[in-house]
């Protein structure tokens, strides 16, 4: 048996999108901020849930605080500020945040104390 040699393939043109082919758009790195800014709300005018959460958790109890709408860094802003006066961890994912352990009467008046509307919830 011969030994066939293998027809290279020529990948330059792959990528490129035919300019008649309109069935993909392209995002601008504008696209994504537009919506984040026309979302965002003044403190006083956010309704803030805080809830305690333990399953899921390996049997530790962490503070859920949801509700937040508006710019990503504020939250990331907000969120430092609960921990370092709560004294302890937590993270930010989306429109949430999670403070460890029972601090929900602590979160609650601190929340306020920057002037949002928050309120304690059971789930």
């Amino acid at each position: 048996m011969a030994k066939k040699k293998m027809q290279k393939l020529d990948l330059n043109n792959f990528f490129i999108q035919n300019e008649k082919d309109e069935s993909f758009k392209l995002l601008q790195e504008n696209d994504g901020k537009q919506s984040n800014q026309t979302n965002s709300l003044p403190p006083n005018a956010q309704k803030l849930f805080v809830r305690k959460e333990k399953k899921g958790r390996g049997g530790k109890t962490v503070t859920v605080v949801e509700g937040y709408q508006g710019n990503p860094q504020t939250l990331e802003q907000l969120c430092k500020k609960v921990k370092q006066q709560c004294g302890v961890g937590g993270s930010v994912s989306q429109k949430t945040f999670i403070i460890q352990g029972d601090k929900a009467e602590q979160v609650v008046k601190i929340l306020i104390k920057e002037g949002y509307n928050a309120k304690k919830t059971t789930m």
